[in-house]
């Protein structure tokens, strides 16, 4: 079984720590790809394509603290609670997932075990090691075309609950570094709907906060990958 997380280390007093839900398409071997193939395994059902990379391009700019999980959302998804139905996801986005259908009660316990709760241990963690209390910024990636949707023509958004002010705020700086890009509210989802790590973590330590969803196609090259970790980060370097 490999790491169910990945800390990516930096100064404690820091004034941001990045974290990724969605980074990281990997399954291990003894779930045999869950049954699925070809562009199922590399395609956004498995992953936020990019957001990794970003996530490690920002901690290096501000050199700072972060996470990401280690393991593919079709096996069990982070950013969803317990309570929640495709906290497993038996289909995505069109796409049956054979390894996720009638799912027992040990296997269940298994990928809570060592992939959800681990994760999730570990950020808490890394959130209390801070010695100041810093921006902690989630960072996720959406399709630019799901199989099942319209096309997307938002370029950024941010998921917005329990701080409107630092979104609002972080929203202005993007618009005047970069007035040709759109950045919106509570899209192309929303923080009233899927919001759990926010919820379960930054929320009740009071922590500022941002959540940023960026079009992957901004972010699918090494290329992309710089030049968005160049805006994020000069619009966040004036949130300090």
């Amino acid at each position: 079984m490999s790491d169910p997380f990945h800390i990516i280390p930096g100064t404690t007093d820091a004034p941001f720590f990045f974290f990724g839900d969605h980074a990281s398409r990997h399954i291990p071997d003894s779930y045999a790809d869950l049954g699925l193939s070809g562009d199922d395994l590399t395609r956004h059902i498995a992953w936020d394509i990019g957001s990794e990379d970003v996530i490690r391009g920002l901690c290096a700019r501000f050199k700072c603290a972060g996470i990401v999980a280690g393991f593919s959302r079709l096996l069990i998804d982070p950013n969803r609670s317990k309570r929640m139905d495709d906290w497993i996801p038996k289909e995505s986005d069109g796409t049956l997932i054979p390894g996720n259908q009638d799912i027992d009660a040990d296997s269940r316990k298994t990928r809570i075990d060592t992939l959800y709760a681990p994760y999730h241990a570990a950020l808490a963690k890394q959130l209390s090691a801070q010695s100041v209390g810093p921006l902690a910024v989630s960072i996720h990636s959406f399709t630019p075309k799901p199989n099942l949707g319209e096309r997307r023509r938002l370029d950024f958004g941010l998921l917005v609950k329990h701080d409107e002010a630092n979104a609002a705020r972080f929203k202005l700086l993007m618009n005047q570094l970069a007035p040709e890009l759109s950045v919106g509210i509570n899209e192309p989802y929303s923080a009233l709907d899927l919001n759990h790590t926010v919820d379960f973590h930054l929320a009740p330590r009071a922590l500022p906060h941002l959540a940023i969803e960026i079009r992957q196609d901004h972010i699918d090259t090494p290329q992309g990958v710089i030049r968005c970790v160049k805006l994020l980060g000069d619009a966040l370097k004036q949130m300090t």
